[in-house]
């Protein structure tokens, strides 16, 4: 009380010391990357266009923005994380193209050699599918990549679960659930109205767990010594599609690998071999159409890159041989036309990360008219930040 006043007054406020928060902040990371070409081919636009049917390949004669990505990841630290990637390209028509390519939370060492990942995100089926494009050692998808997954490469919402036996040689188990519909999903339920191999798509939604997408897949490393990296994996799909109303797709694959770096520590291999090969089956067509058939296509390819560090400073070159064919196959149908290809490619580090990329396809199918297309492409690509795992 205030003896002056005649009143109570509220005691003076205690100081007190700010408390620290035992939550380090996350730590953001960025990346940004590029690619342009330019190039043309002996094939007219609209059969270069079939050709070139990735999102991201040389597409027309002239001047290709392949893609601009921006990415950024989160660590929280204790094995958690979260990322994602926008990324950006221009059509042959000049449309300008903005998509979320990802977006997921990851979490490891969840104890017993487990960790998961959900979001928006590429399955982890075989090597290639998962690697953007600035990742490539090529300017453009293999086509059996295309031909099975459409030209956006397969990517869906859903959840993947990764588990590193504690066996010999460090096996890893994935396991994964997905949505099956979608413009990215083209061998399941897809977007309606598209059509595969001669059947009009429907529009089919998920009604019971039995119509989502499940992927499967075992990786063995087999490497011997610190400056080999080796590694088999087999992978499985399975889902609805929508060319009828009990539908049903399987995709099987197989895929190898081996490298060969000059040091220990280097993280280009002087000589990286990889070769996959894929199989699927489509039903098409309901059960009481007489048009119901199964559709089966094969595909796959072998690529082989060596550093020319010994004789080229800075200089790499590539070979890659490509198949892919079916069942019935249709001129009319590009997607299931019988197709062969043939790539060189010659690749000039200008800076760290940096690059200039000249490369020549002779392309073998049975919608060309002549048969064989020749394409020469002429590529300028970098990354910038610290390029993560949008990759």
């Amino acid at each position: 009380m205030n003896p002056a006043a005649g009143q109570w007054s509220e005691p003076a406020a205690r100081s007190r010391a700010p408390v620290a928060d035992p939550r380090p902040p996350a730590d953001l990371h960025w990346s940004f990357s590029g690619l342009a070409a330019a190039g043309g081919s002996t094939a007219r636009p609209p059969v270069l266009r079939q050709l070139q049917d990735g999102t991201h390949d040389p597409r027309q004669t002239g001047f290709t923005l392949q893609a601009l990505a921006l990415a950024a990841r989160a660590d929280f630290g204790r094995g958690l994380r979260a990322t994602a990637s926008l990324v950006s390209h221009i059509e042959p028509d000049g449309t300008n193209v903005v998509e979320l390519e990802q977006a997921y939370f990851h979490a490891e060492n969840l104890g017993a050699g487990l960790s998961v990942t959900a979001g928006q995100l590429y399955p982890q089926f075989g090597r290639e599918m998962t690697r953007h494009p600035d990742d490539w050692n090529f300017v453009d998808v293999p086509l059996v990549i295309t031909r099975l997954f459409g030209a956006d490469k397969l990517r869906s919402q859903g959840i993947q679960a990764r588990w590193d036996a504690p066996l010999a040689r460090h096996p890893a188990l994935f396991f994964g659930v997905f949505n099956a519909a979608g413009e990215t999903a083209t061998s399941f339920l897809a977007q309606p109205d598209e059509s595969v191999g001669g059947h009009r798509l429907i529009a089919r939604e998920a009604t019971s767990v039995a119509d989502l997408l499940y992927l499967l897949r075992w990786s063995q490393p087999f490497s011997h010594g610190a400056r080999r990296r080796n590694d088999i994996g087999v992978s499985a799909l399975y889902g609805p599609n929508a060319s009828g109303q009990s539908t049903q797709t399987q995709i099987l694959g197989i895929d190898l690998r081996i490298s060969r770096l000059r040091g220990p520590h280097q993280t280009h291999p002087a000589f990286d071999w990889r070769s996959e090969l894929m199989f699927r089956r489509y039903e098409a067509g309901d059960g009481a159409l007489s048009t119901r058939e199964t559709l089966l296509d094969v595909g796959g390819f072998t690529q082989a890159v060596w550093r020319l560090d010994r004789f080229a400073p800075r200089w790499s070159a590539g070979l890659r041989a490509e198949l892919a064919g079916g069942n019935r196959n249709s001129i009319d149908d590009p997607l299931r036309s019988r197709r062969y290809r043939l790539s060189f490619v010659l690749t000039r580090t200008l800076a760290s990360n940096l690059w200039l990329r000249l490369q020549y396809n002779q392309d073998n199918a049975d919608n060309l008219t002549h048969g064989t297309a020749h394409s020469l492409w002429l590529q300028l690509g970098f990354k910038a930040g610290e390029h993560g795992e949008h990759s």
